[in-house]
């Protein structure tokens, strides 16, 4: 009797080892290479990364690898070159680039990023400035990260919108950088306003800068969308599952990162502690960052959206863009649907949202952090 059960339990241990993946094969990872549109790895766009912590990438076979670049333009440069394979940009430089060339880019657009548009609070104004509305800007200077940022273009727009042509326009962009760089720029007089995204004005406020924001009409801004992913085609088409797959992932950062903000912000500073400012305690750190978080979070949600899924399109917000931007007479509505898709949406969407909503909301930082640490054993 004691052989028979002797015999038994080597022949379960046998299924039971032959079943298991060995730890290489369990972790063997398709690495995705993702341009942002941002010289560095700030806290306040961590949805995209902090997946890599919690096995949201890994789960789906990903081995996601984010790249750094200076603005959109360089992010979709590298991607259209196939140096990398997918960028976040606004839809801007795709449109433009479409619009002058006889053949469409060679990249998709598959996921919606933003829902709301980053650069449309408005812009800043010392205290006490003259400028009380953006019809103010005329004959101004106005800071901008960049001459080929966004800032200009929102500025134009807002200025049309005032009745002032784009021909007729007076208003000198100079760049300044960002945060500190800006603000310090704008207190000194080098600049009239200040013109930029959502979590740039509130890193600046939280580190002690005083200024008043200037909105634009909203009669223009409530319909646009902030960045999109955009995939190399021939990429996609050769690595589908591997796009769904970091999509996916993406979709339940996003979720988690609006759900637990300050959890959020723990995870970054594990991938990413050389980010955290300098000289500061663990305790004022946090303080300061986490208003970063909670200004980006309601961009991502979907309360107000036609479609109630992580990344879709439709085709309304698309003609709302293209107009903005003021090239609705030189795209078709063929061209700029060419440039966009939801084929992959519903895969990206096929999870159980509680699941990540009850993981944020109990989120145990020594546990999850434990289990971080035996994956990236497992990766080596």
């Amino acid at each position: 009797m004691k052989k028979f059960r002797l015999i038994i339990a080597v022949a379960a241990l046998f299924a039971l080892l032959v079943a298991a993946p060995a730890p290489s094969d369990a972790m063997k990872l398709k690495n995705i290479k993702v341009t942002m549109a941002n010289p560095l790895f700030n806290p306040g766009i961590s949805f995209l990364w902090i997946g890599n912590f919690l096995g949201y990438y890994q789960e789906n076979g990903v081995d996601a690898q984010f790249v750094a670049a200076q603005g959109g333009a360089q992010a979709m440069g590298w991607v259209l070159s196939g140096r990398t394979h997918v960028g976040l940009p606004r839809p801007i430089p795709i449109l433009f680039r479409a619009a002058r060339g006889k053949k469409m880019p060679p990249v998709k657009g598959v996921y919606i990023l933003n829902r709301d548009a980053i650069y449309a609070d408005g812009v800043a104004v010392p205290p006490g400035s003259s400028i009380k509305s953006v019809c103010d800007l005329q004959g101004k200077k106005v800071g901008v990260m960049s001459q080929r940022d966004s800032g200009p273009i929102f500025v134009r727009k807002a200025l049309e919108t005032c009745g002032i042509p784009a021909d007729k326009q007076e208003v000198t962009y100079l760049p300044v950088g960002p945060v500190s760089k800006a603000a310090t720029a704008m207190k000194l007089g080098r600049v009239d306003a200040w013109a930029n995204v959502d979590i740039q004005y509130t890193l600046a406020a939280a580190r002690g800068f005083k200024f008043d924001m200037i909105p634009y009409q909203k009669d223009w801004t409530q319909n646009l969308f902030g960045n999109v992913v955009w995939i190399n085609k021939k990429f996609l088409a050769d690595n589908r599952d591997t796009v769904v797959g970091f999509l996916r992932g993406l979709a339940k950062g996003s979720l988690f990162f609006y759900t637990n903000p300050e959890a959020a912000l723990q995870i970054h500073w594990v991938l990413y502690p050389e980010s955290k400012p300098k000289g500061m305690s663990d305790e004022k750190a946090t303080a300061l960052m986490i208003k970063v978080l909670k200004a980006r979070a309601p961009k991502l949600k979907l309360d107000d959206e036609k479609i109630k899924k992580f990344g879709a399109h439709h085709d309304g917000e698309w003609a709302e863009y293209v107009k903005f931007v003021g090239l609705d007479k030189k795209l078709s509505d063929a061209q700029v649907k060419s440039l966009y898709t939801n084929e992959l949406i519903d895969e990206v969407n096929n999870f159980d949202r509680n699941e990540v909503i009850n993981r944020a909301k109990n989120f145990d930082f020594a546990k999850e952090l434990k289990k971080f640490k035996a994956m990236m054993k497992m990766q080596k």
